[in-house]
């Protein structure tokens, strides 16, 4: 009980003088317990996140000046007071709130749902809770705190008046469906793989009904499970990594020739900079090889990035037949 009293020396002055008139004008405990939380009821006290700062007597500032804080504020407060009349108390901090998930039914608890309360030491019943942030701010208690807050000027300018339907409130719908999705697999991967125990292990064993064999058909079983599962994933990179498509195979082709020729393309070269190389007054290639490349190239350049084509469209077979032939003339 002399902790819960306790109170640090020369601070706050003006909070042990409020305290002690209201020792005087309510002996019975509870009664001023409920002093307090009217005093915070009926004062202009208000919630905010925001809260200026306090001096070196903080609690005489916030009590009798900026009246402004979050829970913490409130419960460390009411607390202050308790002490300085004679009624041990205790701040108590922990999370309150929360939302059931629709997608796997689970409650998600947020660091925005952390909390501050009080207890306060009323015999007989012992420790008593005490929340001095609901006498400010019920909505605080009763619903989620970004219920609470102002919006914020973006949200407002793109939301509308609250309570309006519009396209904003429909992508903030999308939104918190993602969000619960997104949540979901997080908690199931917690679920199932970071606190994959033995236990869990035996259990789904059982369930695939695995749990009669021996250790080393088990391991065969895994192995093969394990086999099928890589060649699942790579057997299709092998086979699009070995597919190349034909346009990029006649360049390849014509990069080849050249660097047969001494003219290798460099790494940093696309087929813009690399023609004008291949073609320039410095280059060794005849000048019937030049106007071959120089069409080739930008041939190749408007099939593979022009607009009309694009990389991901096969490109006509009479433009890949003028291409081939261009590369023959190259040669």
């Amino acid at each position: 009980m002399q902790q819960a009293l306790a109170l640090p020396a020369n601070f706050n002055p003006r909070t042990l003088e409020f305290a002690a008139s209201l020792r005087e004008k309510w002996p019975d405990n509870a009664a001023l317990v409920n002093a307090v939380l009217s005093f915070f009821r009926h004062e202009k006290f208000s919630y905010t996140l925001e809260p200026p700062l306090l001096g070196r007597d903080s609690v005489d500032d916030f009590l009798f000046s900026s009246r402004a804080g979050f829970c913490e504020h409130y419960a460390s407060s009411f607390v202050v007071l308790m002490r300085a009349a004679g009624i041990p108390a205790r701040v108590v901090t922990g999370y309150q709130g929360g939302e059931i998930n629709p997608v796997d039914d689970m409650m998600t608890v947020r660091q925005s749902d952390a909390h501050a309360w009080a207890e306060v030491w009323l015999p007989p019943r012992g420790w008593v809770r005490v929340d001095p942030t609901a006498a400010v701010a019920p909505d605080r208690i009763e619903t989620q705190l970004s219920n609470l807050l102002p919006r914020s000027f973006f949200g407002s300018l793109l939301g509308g008046p609250a309570g309006k339907a519009n396209w904003w409130s429909g992508l903030n719908d999308s939104m918190a469906l993602l969000r619960a999705n997104w949540e979901a697999l997080s908690n199931g991967w917690n679920q199932w793989v970071l606190n994959y125990t033995p236990a869990r292990q035996i259990g789904l064993m059982r369930w695939l009904g695995l749990d009669e064999l021996d250790w080393r058909s088990l391991g065969i079983v895994l192995l093969a499970i394990g086999a099928v599962a890589a060649g699942s994933v790579t057997l299709p990179l092998l086979l699009a990594r070995n597919k190349s498509k034909p346009l990029d195979t006649v360049y390849s082709s014509l990069c080849a020739q050249m660097a047969r020729r001494g003219m290798a393309r460099n790494k940093h070269e696309g087929p813009a900079t690399y023609g004008r190389r291949l073609c320039d007054d410095g280059s060794p290639l005849p000048p019937s090889v030049k106007m071959a490349v120089e069409r080739f190239m930008a041939l190749y350049q408007a099939l593979q990035y022009g607009a009309d084509y694009g990389p991901h469209n096969k490109p006509p077979a009479p433009l890949m037949a003028q291409l081939k032939l261009l590369l023959a003339q190259c040669r």
